[in-house]
Order: structure tokens, then C-alpha cells, then sequence
């Protein structure tokens, strides 16, 4: 286990997302990645610390990489797609004076929001709003520096669901129902898991 600052993390996921230049589909789901994981550290800082511009900043540019995004994996030929893509990034290229100070405590905030999302998590009846909250458990796992790959792993899992099912409506088919009950105990189970063994934390029940 590795003791990261946060805050470390997310900047040098900022950073990565501020050095990508093309607008290839895998540059613009890098950036995305990249920028994502940004945006849910940062929102887990708040109420200690906030930057309300920054992250207003992070949620655009994250809402225009995603609607590039969508466009490739339906492989639509979209002759407007690369300039939604140049304009992805420019939105991206205003994050350069978001990086984000030492922030008091930062490993506890974050560690509380994993525990937030994990209490809540009974209370989510809709598949793509579970795999928001399992991606951001990913990303939170990973800036702590805990063991990731099982969370890593049902992340891809329901991403991967939920591309397809995108890729079906483009079609114009009818996405396939998903019975959401064995992603929740999974997802319950896994995150039940990093919270138990990680060493650091004793709040955990």
C-alpha cells in the first residue's frame, strides 16, 4: 500500500489530460480518463476545500470529451466530430491553473467519500448510476494507493455494458435489459473489501 496525497494524483492526472494534443479516438478517452479522475478527487476535497471554477471547468470539458466519445464508439461519421473534438480540448486547456495545492487531511476526505458511496450504495436502483459511483470508488481507491484491481476490473465490466448497449441504440435496437442485483453485491462486496483491509482508517462500521 502506498501512502499517495490525493491531491499528487490528481494533478498528475491533470497534467496528462493538459499534454494530449490529438483528437484520435483513444487521445480523446485518454483525456477523459484522465480528466475524470481529476474532477473526483477534487469533488471529494469539499466542504475542507474547494474550487468551484475548477471544477465547473473539469465538468464541461468532461461533458464535451464524452459526447466525442460517444460518436466513436457508435462509429457514426460524423463530419462534425473532430472539430466537437478540437473543442473538447481547448475546454480542456483551460484547466492549466486548476492544480490543486496541499489540501489538510486529504486522504481522510477522500477516504470518507469511499465510505459515503459505500453506505448509499443499497439505496441505487439503476444500473448506469451504480457504475458512476463504482467508477468514482475506482478512482478514489487508486488515489489513496489501496489495492485496485477488483474495483478496477467490475469498473471495466460495467463500462463495457454500457458502451455495448450504446452501441446497440445506434443501431437502433433495443438495448438489452440488465438485472442490476448481482453488479450491486458485487460492487458491495468489492468496496466492503478495501475498506477492510486497508490499515490506515478505523471508522469503517
Amino acid at each position: 500500500m502506498t501512502n499517495l496525497r490525493p491531491e499528487d494524483y490528481a494533478n498528475e492526472n491533470l497534467r496528462k489530460a493538459l499534454r494530449i494534443k490529438k483528437i484520435d479516438a483513444d487521445s480523446i478517452h485518454d483525456a477523459r480518463v484522465y480528466l475524470r479522475k481529476y474532477y473526483d478527487v477534487l469533488s471529494s476535497f469539499y466542504p475542507v476545500y474547494e474550487n468551484a471554477e475548477c471544477l465547473y471547468l473539469a465538468k464541461e470539458a468532461i461533458s464535451a470529451l464524452g459526447k466525442v466519445r460517444d460518436i466513436d464508439i457508435c462509429q457514426i461519421n460524423d463530419e462534425k466530430r473532430d472539430e466537437l473534438a478540437n473543442k473538447a480540448l481547448r475546454r480542456v486547456r483551460k484547466l492549466e491553473n486548476c492544480y490543486i495545492g496541499r489540501v489538510c487531511c486529504s486522504r481522510l476526505l477522500v477516504y470518507n467519500n469511499i465510505l459515503r458511496i459505500y453506505i448509499q450504495l443499497n439505496d441505487i436502483n439503476d444500473f448506469h448510476e451504480l457504475r458512476k459511483r463504482v467508477r468514482k470508488v475506482r478512482n478514489l481507491v487508486e488515489s489513496l494507493g489501496f489495492e485496485s484491481s477488483e474495483i478496477k476490473a467490475l469498473a471495466k465490466k460495467m463500462g463495457d455494458i454500457r458502451d455495448e448497449n450504446l452501441r446497440l441504440q445506434c443501431k437502433g435496437i433495443k438495448p438489452y435489459e440488465i438485472n442490476l442485483t448481482p453488479f450491486k453485491e458485487e460492487a458491495i462486496k468489492t468496496i466492503r473489501r478495501i475498506l477492510l483491509v486497508q490499515n490506515e482508517f478505523h471508522h469503517f462500521l
